[in-house]
């Protein structure tokens, strides 16, 4: 991952948005969040080795392979949720971020229910 290419495009992209902001407020926000969903497909491709060695430690037991599972969809949520809340932040939407942002809270815990009953059986497990 280059770091300096994505900071400058991401800094490139800002100065231009501001400018934007002036003559054409919703070009602004197309740059922004376009600019934003190519920024995070530099990250996810950079990320790409980060998934694989997750998939490698994941086929190593089965367990594991569920906590990859659930790890890999809470971190989806995650950049999914957070580029919706910029984006809305951006669009001076501050109600509406907070509801993307709460959503995504919300996706995490489901996602994560799962984890839950495997702990409470292990601490039940363990009490008996």
């Amino acid at each position: 991952m280059n770091i300096t290419a994505i900071a400058a495009l991401a800094v490139a992209a800002a100065v231009l948005a501001v400018m934007l902001r002036q003559y054409r407020p919703e070009y602004s926000i197309v740059l922004s969040v376009a600019a934003g969903v190519l920024l995070l497909m530099f990250i996810l491709s950079a990320a790409v080795p980060v998934i694989d060695k997750i998939n490698e430690i994941a086929d190593k037991s089965a367990a594991v392979s569920e906590y990859g599972g659930v790890l890999i969809k809470a971190l989806g949520i995650c950049l999914i949720s957070q580029l919706a809340c910029d984006a809305c932040m951006d669009a001076g939407e501050t109600s509406l971020a907070s509801k993307a942002e709460l959503a995504g809270k919300i996706a995490m815990v489901l996602v994560a229910l799962p984890l839950f009953d495997d702990i409470l059986d292990v601490v039940i497990k363990l009490l008996e």
